[in-house]
């Protein structure tokens, strides 16, 4: 995994087991993160713009985050779930989702990063590609791959872990900007997302 990124301007590092101080450190950033996230109107609901429930909508759009569960999909149908109204932080919508991160995070045994030393579209855009190719590396490794990107976002409210796990990582900032963070680790096959056809992304002028 680390050598996929070697055609790239871009650092790959990894904590596993053997470093149990650094994985609480970055399972307690994630849990941080994901909590910030959840209980900040504005994002939560820039989350559920691309909310995509039940097979319908999963097959019409072939992107953002699909539900599927039963139950959502139902409240869905029957106007009971409102996708313009950020659940109250102690709604059952929010820490259920905030239980079950928990349990995840808690289970976690190894984080990895990806750092830039500066932060161009032209780097952007390399380290996209370095990434895919890690978890292609990955994948061939039976290894899965969970991007962890709350803390990375730049607005007020994560700010302070937006600067924890910078230098948790060793990305000395301003310069340096971490462009992928990411729990590594094994996991129950899933099936294949929706993916988009080239025919969505390239039109013929």
């Amino acid at each position: 995994m680390a050598a996929a990124v070697q055609p790239y301007p871009i650092r790959f590092g990894f904590v596993g087991p053997d470093d149990a101080a650094a994985i609480d450190r970055h399972r307690r950033i994630a849990s941080e993160a994901w909590r910030i996230e959840l209980v900040t109107p504005r994002t939560i609901l820039e989350s559920y713009h691309w909310l995509r429930i039940g097979a319908s909508e999963i097959a019409a759009h072939r992107d953002g985050i699909s539900i599927t569960s039963p139950m959502l999909v139902a409240m869905d149908r029957l106007g009971l779930f409102d996708r313009t109204r950020a659940p109250a932080p102690d709604a059952t919508a929010t820490t259920s989702q905030l239980k079950d991160f928990d349990a995840k995070i808690a289970t976690t045994v190894g984080f990895l990063w990806m750092v830039s030393d500066d932060n161009e579209r032209a780097t952007q855009i390399a380290a996209g590609r370095a990434y895919a190719r890690v978890q292609l590396a990955a994948t061939a490794q039976g290894v899965v791959m969970h991007p962890l990107q709350q803390a990375l976002q730049e607005y007020p409210e994560q700010a302070r872990l937006h600067a924890e796990i910078h230098a948790l990582v060793g990305a000395a900032r301003p310069a340096q900007t971490v462009q992928m963070w990411a729990r590594v680790g094994f996991a129950e096959p899933v099936g294949p997302a929706p993916r988009r056809g080239v025919d969505a992304h390239i039109v013929a002028r």
